[in-house]
């Protein structure tokens, strides 16, 4: 009886280790075979593919000139006995990747197919080693943004490319910008010319960040995209990185010198809760942030950063769209001199306009009411805010603050707080749905300007 058990063991325990050999994850029946079940080569309308077997993708450049839609499996080879259901002659749209299932015996592998045409990409593009460009991949442009001291007739271009490009004049060379200068990429078929424009601009090169509530630029209501628009397009050093970035570490605060929260009227994310520490710690350590819009609410408890934790005290507007009748700024309080005014135009009513008639407006406000309670005065309003007072409304009353400021301080042992500026005019507002040729808005570009470099000091 001893020798009939251990007979069954013995049995049971080979049929065991059978069951497993024969298990791969998904990919091999309970009866398999061991044959390979790779794509050795492969060629597609003349061109071969490039093969990661261990991604199990298979990618194939083609020229500029092939249709897509209309491709053709011109050679194919397989591992020793195996069979695909995308054999010689197979012709298949390839505008979408595509999946090639290879069979030997009960084993079988999927391999993503991606056909795609010649194309040349910049990655990254710098001058001198200090002047990051921006560059659009599909407009074929890099702009380039330097000191107004930089000598542009001799700058050193370094870059990179994606694979298999290569650049006319090459990376390292030494160029003269001061006028547009066309780089010819080549990849194969793929000839293509890129536009390089350096800019001298008196803006500050330290790093900057828009930050908005979504994860890109897309996102983004109409106002804070034309807002961060403008901003990647024409302030040096500039990128967009929304909120969910630096709650999830991905992004540190301290990484820049200044960023710019210019929110729609309606964004109370609740993300700002869940970032409120990062924000305080980053202008508690010398962080500056210019707060426009209803960016300037969350220099409450959110932020932490008016001393009594309050929002602007009269907020109102942003929720339709009018026409404005007449043309729209605000008034200079007391404070002609300040670094934000620089080179401003002001009309006969020491106004600074930014919007003309016919442009759009949505009226939102977020101004404070210095003689209202709790504050009962001015003077009342700076001690319990720790704010200045730099302008007030359209029509003169220094008691309705739309543009203040806090002043550094020390905040923590070894660090200064930083340098907040907050925008609280209707007149700020970058979207115009009407499309109006405005004749103020080199004073909104102006008066940013302006408080993006006075944040960077």
């Amino acid at each position: 009886m001893k020798h009939l058990l251990n007979s069954i063991s013995v049995f049971i325990l080979a049929a065991v280790m059978f069951a497993l050999q024969s298990c791969d994850n998904n990919n091999k029946s309970d009866m398999s075979l061991n044959g390979d079940t790779r794509i050795e080569s492969i060629k597609i309308n003349g061109f071969n593919g490039v093969i990661d077997h261990k991604a199990k993708v298979v990618s194939v450049n083609v020229s500029t000139d092939t249709d897509l839609s209309n491709l053709r499996i011109e050679e194919i080879t397989l591992s020793l006995g195996a069979t695909c259901d995308y054999p010689v002659g197979t012709k298949f749209d390839g505008t979408v990747p595509r999946s090639i299932k290879v069979t030997n015996g009960n084993v079988f592998s999927a391999y993503t197919v991606s056909v795609k045409h010649d194309n040349v990409e910049f990655l990254t593009f710098t001058l001198d080693g200090k002047y990051s460009g921006t560059i659009d991949n599909f407009a074929r442009t890099i702009q380039c943004f330097v000191p107004m001291e930089a000598d542009v007739r001799a700058m050193q271009a370094v870059f990179t490319v994606n694979e298999g490009t290569t650049v006319t004049p090459e990376s390292g060379s030494l160029i003269d910008f001061s006028q547009p200068v066309k780089f010819t990429a080549t990849q194969r078929t793929a000839v293509i010319e890129y536009t390089v424009t350096v800019i001298q601009d008196d803006m500050s090169q330290s790093p900057k960040a828009f930050i908005g509530n979504s994860y890109a630029l897309e996102g983004l209501g109409d106002e804070a995209k034309a807002a961060c628009q403008w901003m990647l397009e024409n302030v040096p050093n500039t990128r967009y990185i929304s909120i969910q970035d630096i709650i999830d570490g991905r992004v540190k605060l301290d990484d820049f010198k200044m960023v710019w929260c210019h929110f729609d009227w309606t964004d109370w994310p609740g993300q700002l809760w869940d970032s409120r520490d990062q924000f305080n710690s980053y202008w508690l350590r010398g962080g500056a942030i210019l707060a426009s819009r209803d960016g300037a609410r969350y220099i409450n408890d959110v932020w932490r950063i008016a001393k009594d934790q309050q929002s602007p005290n009269n907020m109102f507007g942003g929720d339709s769209y009018e026409t404005l009748t007449d043309n729209l700024g605000f008034t200079i309080t007391g404070h002609e001199s300040h670094p934000l005014y620089k080179d401003l135009n002001v009309d006969g009513e020491s106004r600074v306009l930014l919007l003309s008639k016919g442009c759009s407006n949505t009226n939102r406000t977020l101004q404070w009411g210095a003689d209202w309670d709790p504050y009962g005065s001015m003077e009342g309003w700076e001690e319990r805010t720790g704010a200045k007072a730099l302008a007030s409304g359209h029509d003169y009353d220094v008691n309705r603050v739309t543009i203040a400021e806090f002043e550094p301080y020390e905040a923590l042992k070894g660090f200064t707080s930083g340098r907040v500026i907050t925008i609280g005019t209707p007149a700020y507002e970058w979207y115009d749905k009407n499309g109006v040729d405005n004749p103020y808005r080199a004073n909104m570009i102006k008066l940013t300007k302006n408080a993006i470099n006075y944040l960077c000091q």
